[in-house]
């Protein structure tokens, strides 16, 4: 149960390996990045990462506009313009090598995580909206790195099949990160002892990836826990316009938190105890549930089968007309990615619109 990216080995004797999320934060401005890798290697992080990902494969073109810190957002216009340049890369990565932090990237597609593998990736984040996005799991966990995934909108079933469709590819470098896909995230819905069953149950370094305002009480209190790896959210400001700017961690926050953390991570066990004693809201349960500030988004923030273009009655479904998307709050989402490759060659039954969830209703002969 350990696990090694770059020069940095993560077990359960080890300190906390702590990534600074970039995310989307660069705002589609280069320089913006390379700010963003100066503030995470000054303040102390051990990786870096960033997002890379196609808005076409990631949702579908009629995902609508949603509310975000009381603006409204174009989804998929805001993801077009802040897709990262594959040029990035290598000079991304060049550029943590310099600054003595590691390169970490969550690629949402297959071609994304190709180009990340071209250029040296260490490891692969998994998002929490992709964790049952099976066909992108084999896909990446055949290029035998170690795997890190975070568990937001998902049940144990959804962890369990995630951990088994990478360990079935023979990877068993694999993390989860105990996460609460809300932005931003309440304390007191995290439930923090679960990260002991996935220590326990699934036998696999656990973390946590914090989505709250606080820069320090989920990640110290995670890592007292047994958390071994802290994912949180920076950026150079939090009046920025970007649409993950308002919660994430100014630079002295995030100085603080890495501060803090080491701290904690030197206490007896009896101190640890003793903290996490005082939060038994936070600590909660060892079972996993859909948090009550999750529930707007589960249905439609989890991969499903979609139609990319109008599918008429007795073609076949190809990789050209179905994609494995995200259905968002607006759109009904179709059959679990995980019967992906069961449905290609399939004949359609019945007449599908372009960018609607597949049904088996249009796979299955009446």
């Amino acid at each position: 149960m350990d696990l090694r990216i770059g020069n940095k080995n993560i077990s359960q004797n080890s300190s906390s390996f702590i990534v600074a999320e970039a995310g989307s934060n660069h705002d589609g401005n280069f320089n913006q990045a390379l700010k963003l890798v100066d503030i995470a290697a000054e303040a102390g992080a051990d990786a870096i990462k960033f997002q890379i990902f196609r808005a076409d494969k990631l949702y579908p073109k009629n995902s609508g506009k949603i509310r975000l810190n009381n603006k409204t957002l174009d989804l998929y216009g805001f993801l077009k313009k802040h897709e990262v340049d594959y040029d990035w890369i290598p000079k991304l990565k060049k550029y943590c090598e310099e600054r003595k932090i590691i390169f970490l990237a969550t690629p949402f597609d297959e071609r994304s995580s190709d180009i990340l593998e071209k250029y040296g990736a260490l490891a692969y984040k998994i998002a929490s909206p992709e964790l049952n996005h099976i066909p992108l799991l084999k896909h990446i966990a055949k290029k035998n790195k170690p795997i890190i995934m975070s568990d937001g909108l998902s049940t144990i079933s959804d962890i369990d099949l995630a951990i088994e469709t990478i360990k079935k590819q023979n990877n068993f470098k694999i993390a989860v990160l105990h996460c609460l896909s809300a932005y931003p995230a309440p304390a007191e819905e995290y439930n923090l002892n679960f990260i002991q069953t996935l220590i326990k149950v699934f036998g696999v370094i656990a973390g946590v990836s914090d989505h709250t305002t606080d820069p320090v009480l989920i990640p110290t209190l995670a890592v007292c826990n047994g958390a071994r790896i802290v994912e949180k959210h920076f950026t150079i400001s939090k009046n920025l316009k970007g649409a993950d700017h308002f919660y994430a961690l100014e630079p002295n926050e995030l100085m603080l938190m890495i501060k803090k953390i080491r701290e904690v991570e030197k206490f007896s066990q009896k101190q640890k105890k003793e903290f996490l004693s005082k939060h038994p809201k936070i600590m909660g349960s060892y079972e996993k549930i859909i948090a009550k500030c999750e529930k707007e988004i589960y249905p439609g923030d989890k991969r499903s089968i979609f139609a990319i273009k109008k599918i008429r009655f007795g073609e076949r479904f190809t990789i050209r007309n179905i994609r494995v998307l995200r259905a968002e709050r607006f759109l009904h989402p179709g059959i679990h990615p995980q019967f992906f490759e069961i449905i290609l060659g399939k004949v359609c039954q019945s007449d599908i619109s372009a960018f609607r969830g597949v049904e088996w209703k249009n796979v299955l002969k009446r």
